[in-house]
């Protein structure tokens, strides 16, 4: 895995250097642990599941693309010990999993061949935020449809640009809402459709799955909801921001938008302390 997956450095931040350029967020130490926090809010989301398929009781392999840290495919191997986790990513990390025999990582980009596994292998493939990286969902899923076994599922979870305001009178020009249009404008000059998970359904029917089940869920940001559960995600959506934008916006301003690493900088600067202001009562769409 060294090999395939050395690093490279840049605006300060560790990168994959596997395909690069595939994927425009860091790799570093620091987002590792957002993705690990990110998971916390995602796991409250679903009310402490690591999934909502109704998968086969006992399942013999699973694929979660895009692993990330690992920490999805850590925690569903420990939960269901007979059955075998492969998490696949650019750059993936295995800290921590040595004692776990059922849980296995490749490094690999979806978006390439597949060579892992016979096809209508997997029992559960599982996807989270790749909307940075993924160019093609429709190709994508019709390669999970390929390499599922007969009643198997896929799950993908994703954020939706750009973002909105349940305060009607917060402007579009808010910095926060200002850089979500950026962001979906600077994907799509790389060929990445930030509004995504908009066609997943109509995705899914195409490729040939059935009982299509499409969730929306808005996150807050920041702790404004009436709601406990509302209140607990946002506020730990806004830790999540402010942890990640510099690495969800440098990356892609520079390369697309032209701008400079400062530039963007500055600019995130402005959106930390816009979402910090519980009045705009932001929104991520999920």
């Amino acid at each position: 895995m060294e090999e395939k997956g050395s690093y490279r450095y840049e605006h300060g931040r560790r990168y994959h250097a596997f395909d690069e350029g595939a994927y425009y967020m860091p790799n570093d130490e620091s987002e590792l642990s957002r993705l690990d926090s990110q998971h916390q809010i995602w796991r409250l989301t679903l009310d402490n599941a690591l999934f909502h398929a109704p998968i086969a009781e006992n399942p013999q392999l699973v694929l979660d693309v895009g692993t990330g840290s690992g920490v999805w495919a850590i925690d569903f191997a420990t939960q269901y010990p007979n059955c075998h986790v492969l998490g696949i990513d650019l750059s993936p990390t295995n800290l921590g999993v040595e004692s776990l025999q059922n849980c296995t990582f490749q490094i690999h980009n979806v978006e390439s061949d597949w060579h892992f596994g016979k096809d209508s292998s997997f029992d559960l493939i599982h996807s989270r935020m790749l909307v940075q990286g993924l160019h093609d969902w429709h190709k994508y899923f019709r390669r999970c449809y390929d390499y599922l076994k007969p009643g198997g599922w896929v799950e993908a979870h994703e954020v939706q640009y750009p973002m909105s305001s349940a305060n009607p009178s917060v402007s579009s020009d808010a910095p926060f809402l200002r850089w979500s249009h950026l962001i979906h404008e600077g994907l799509a000059k790389g060929e990445v459709d930030g509004g995504a998970a908009n066609s997943f359904s109509n995705y899914l029917h195409q490729v040939g799955f059935k009982n299509v089940t499409e969730e929306r869920v808005p996150w807050a940001v920041g702790p404004w909801m009436e709601e406990e559960k509302g209140k607990m995600i946002g506020a730990m959506e806004q830790a999540n921001l402010q942890d990640g934008l510099e690495g969800m916006t440098v990356g892609v301003f520079t390369k697309n938008l032209g701008w400079t690493s400062q530039q963007a900088k500055d600019l995130v600067a402005e959106v930390k302390r816009d979402i910090s202001d519980p009045d705009k009562k932001y929104i991520v769409h999920m």
